[in-house]
């Protein structure tokens, strides 16, 4: 998938705590390979539309580095997408839903 506009926005000045509220909810692991903090691999998170300012919930994903690395600019919202998504991303795809029904958009995932 392709990304459009990467990297776009700033941080909110209260993203540190943001950051360690999406690593607590994910139970301090990475969502993608589940290897833990004290693994050898420092937790992130990641912005899935690659705007910055934009801390909703499902779009934010605590990925270890080497996670981050390999999903960093791979995902675009306003793209359909065939087949089904991993069980980690599809947690982020319901949230992502809800968030357009409620604002009577078009959802493309």
């Amino acid at each position: 998938m392709r990304t459009r506009n990467h990297n776009r926005g700033k941080y909110p000045p209260h993203w540190t705590r943001i950051a360690r509220r999406v690593k607590r909810i994910h139970g301090n692991k990475c969502e993608r390979c589940k290897s833990l903090n004290v693994e050898g691999r420092i937790l992130t998170v990641h912005h899935l539309d690659g705007d910055k300012s934009n801390c909703a919930l499902w779009n934010l994903v605590a990925l270890c580095q080497v996670c981050h690395l390999q999903i960093q600019a791979k995902v675009c919202w306003d793209q359909a997408w065939l087949g089904d998504h991993t069980d980690w991303m599809r947690w982020h795809i319901e949230r992502y839903r809800r968030k357009c029904r409620q604002r009577g958009e078009k959802a493309f995932h």
